[in-house]
């Protein structure tokens, strides 16, 4: 009888060589997979990973990872864990309703027993055609065999299968001993006539790595274009070898999934892609010409307070032009507003360099992304808080700081505007309701569904916007 040692122990670190495998080989053996661990403070188990088939219905649906199990629960379990035994059953279980049986094994290492590994299998399924065929039964219990010594070598391609992928068992000439139905189904579609069982595969992918790597127990994958019937169909294939001995491979499971539909929306994903960015960037281009226009146009007049109006409409579509220019340069449809802002900053310090302004940028992180959407009315927001900060500054002064400060906390995102001003000049603004004023709060009630604070006291303002992270159901970071 084998001894535990009653020290508390901790095994995950030893099973990682396990549960990576666990929902792969769900799904290979049609079964719920549950890795135990034991407690020996409670004389129980404890359920440290499961995996549930994809392939087929599983029995259970239930998430139960912490699960502690004890004799009078699962009395297999404790002799596997405690007694030494090295391979309990039991048949004619109902679990889900369903009728089952059971399997359980020791994780051993060295002599030591270190976990056990359960397999329910739903008698509903492994006792009809074809889970129970002996080609399928002999594959799975040496695949178990390998999992259970840490043979397996599949790293890379131990993703899980999806739901209608197909799963061939071939011997080592390419004989196929067993095909689910979704193999069964797509090797027709591919021209194979009547039952694909017992015949040799003709699948140049398998044959060249037969070829290459007759000895070999690593695993291997890789897309297919194949031409059918003048179509071109994209399939991924592995072959994930199984040994009886440890040497040499014995059976291999081939695994073909169809991806041509997969491919082609990405085809066109990459496609509208790139012609959206294509359109900012014309947009960005427009709305440049647009504002050297004006340019040319403010050069031309006299009037000081025309030239101002003139400026500040510059400013608006340079802030906008920004946003395009950031889509037309990413994949995504977000826009880091803390680099907006500090190209605004640099536009502001380029119109107003013969002024004594001094505009600080200050950030709590390196970027902050917002939907294009937001991203184009907070561009506009920071942009009228600036011009702001520069129509009431003091002239008088050497040096005027124009603080810019993008912050964010656990619900909300900020930016505040700050300078020394003309305190009088900026009340007579608010009440009369400025054209800058009103698109700031229209942008922030309306866009961002945010609040603005406005404080003013001693030739000093402060201009606050506060907006939740969280706008229609997009999260913002």
């Amino acid at each position: 009888m084998g001894t535990l040692s009653k020290d508390p122990i901790f095994l995950l670190e030893e099973f990682k060589n396990y549960t990576s495998y666990l929902p792969l080989i769900a799904d290979l053996i049609a079964s719920d997979l549950y890795l135990y661990q034991p407690a020996p403070d409670l004389c129980a188990g404890v359920l440290v990973a499961e995996a549930r088939p994809r392939s087929v219905p599983p029995l259970s649906i239930r998430q139960e990872i912490g699960k502690i199990v004890f004799d009078t629960d699962d009395p297999g379990l404790m002799e596997i864990l405690y007694k030494g035994k090295k391979h309990y059953k039991t048949t004619g279980v109902i679990i889900g309703g369903f009728p089952a049986e059971e399997e359980i094994f020791p994780l051993k290492k060295g002599n030591k027993t270190i976990g056990a590994l359960k397999i329910s299998r739903n008698l509903l399924i492994h006792n009809e055609f074809p889970y129970n065929i002996k080609a399928f039964k002999e594959a799975s219990y040496w695949l178990i065999k390998s999992l259970l010594k840490g043979e397996l070598n599949w790293k890379g391609f131990i993703e899980p299968i999806e739901e209608q992928e197909s799963i061939l068992i071939l011997d080592r000439d390419g004989i196929i001993l067993f095909a689910n139905l979704p193999g069964m189904r797509l090797f027709r579609s591919l021209g194979e006539i009547g039952n694909i069982w017992g015949k040799k595969i003709k699948d140049e992918f398998f044959n060249r790595f037969i070829n290459e790597n007759a000895k070999s127990l690593s695993a291997f994958g890789e897309e297919t274009f194949e031409e059918i019937e003048d179509e071109k169909r994209i399939f991924y294939k592995r072959i994930l070898p199984i040994s009886k001995d440890n040497e040499n491979p014995w059976r291999y499971y081939f695994l073909v999934r169809e991806i041509t539909e997969i491919r082609e929306k990405e085809k066109e994903l990459r496609f509208k892609s790139v012609l959206l960015k294509e359109i900012h960037h014309r947009v960005k281009n427009n709305l440049q010409t647009i504002a050297s226009l004006l340019r040319i146009q403010m050069r031309r007049i006299d009037s000081e307070s025309a030239k101002m109006i003139l400026q500040e409409s510059i400013n608006r579509i340079n802030s906008i032009a920004l946003v395009h220019e950031s889509l037309s340069r990413f994949e995504d449809d977000r826009v880091d507003i803390i680099e907006v802002a500090g190209k605004l900053m640099n536009a502001f310090k380029q119109t107003y360099e013969q002024f004594p302004y001094e505009f600080i940028l200050k950030k709590s992180r390196k970027k902050l992304f917002l939907p294009s959407k937001e991203a184009t009315s907070a561009s506009l927001i920071i942009n009228e808080l600036l011009q702001n900060a520069v129509k009431h500054g003091i002239n008088n002064e050497d040096k005027i700081d124009i603080n810019l400060s993008i912050d964010m906390d656990k619900y909300n995102i900020i930016f505040e505007v700050s300078n020394k001003g003309n305190n009088s000049s900026f009340e007579t603004n608010i009440s009369k309701g400025s054209l800058g004023l009103q698109l700031v709060q229209m942008l922030v009630e309306e866009e961002l569904k945010g609040k603005l604070e406005i404080y003013a006291k001693d030739n000093e303002f402060k201009v606050k916007v506060i907006f939740p992270k969280i706008i229609g159901g997009t999260k913002h970071v």
